[in-house]
C-alpha cells in the first residue's frame, strides 16, 4: 500500500490514519510513504558510504534494485574532514512490513541508520520527502542507482518525486 501525505515543518499528529497539519508559512512538505519498500534514511553520512552500502546490502538481501538520493547538506564534517550529508536509499523489491522492520533494525545495528529513524518504525509506514522546502532545502537530488532485478519500489517512488519535486518552493 503506497499513500501520499503532506507534511508542513510543524505537523503534530502523523499516522496511518490521520494528519493534523500547522502551516504558518506556506512551508508545504510532500512525502512518499509506503508500507511495502524499504526505505531508509542515512543522515550525516559520507556520500561514498552510503552508496557502498546500499549496493552491498540490496545483493546481499536480495532486495532488488536501490536508488540513493541526496536529501540535503550538512555544514558537519567527520574526523578526517569529510564532509557528511544526508541521503535516502529506496530498495525495489516489494516486502512485508515485519520484513521491512527488520531490516531497519539491521541497518541501525550496522550504523547506516539513527536510532530515531529506527524507533519510528512501529508506526506501519515510511516517508521520505520528495519536494523542496521553500528556498532552503532542494529536493533530493538522485545519485546513485543500482539495478539488481525488481525495481518497483524504486520507479514507484522516482515517478511520485519526479510530480513533486518543485513543489514548495516560494515564488515557483
Amino acid at each position: 500500500m503506497r499513500q501520499v501525505f503532506i507534511m508542513s515543518d510543524e505537523y503534530d499528529e502523523l499516522n496511518s490514519n490521520r494528519i493534523t497539519i500547522r502551516n504558518r508559512e506556506g512551508n508545504v512538505v510532500l512525502g512518499y510513504t509506503a508500507d511495502c519498500y524499504l526505505m531508509l534514511d542515512h543522515d550525516l553520512k559520507r556520500e561514498d558510504e552510503v552508496v557502498k552500502f546500499a549496493r552491498e546490502y540490496t545483493k546481499f538481501h536480495d532486495l532488488g534494485s536501490v536508488a540513493v538520493f541526496k536529501t540535503s547538506d550538512s555544514s558537519q564534517v567527520d574526523l578526517f574532514g569529510n564532509r557528511l550529508g544526508n541521503y535516502c536509499s529506496i530498495f525495489g523489491k516489494p516486502l512485508s512490513w515485519d520484513e521491512i522492520r527488520w531490516h531497519v533494525l539491521e541497518a541501525y545495528r550496522l550504523g547506516m541508520v539513527n536510532k530515531g529513524f529506527a524507533v519510528i518504525r512501529k508506526f506501519g509506514s515510511i516517508t521520505i520527502r520528495v519536494n523542496s522546502k521553500n528556498n532552503k532545502i532542494p529536493p533530493p537530488k538522485p545519485i546513485y542507482y543500482y539495478r539488481n532485478g525488481d525495481n518497483r519500489g524504486v520507479m514507484d517512488f522516482t515517478k511520485h518525486w519526479v510530480m513533486c519535486r518543485k513543489l514548495g518552493m516560494k515564488g515557483t
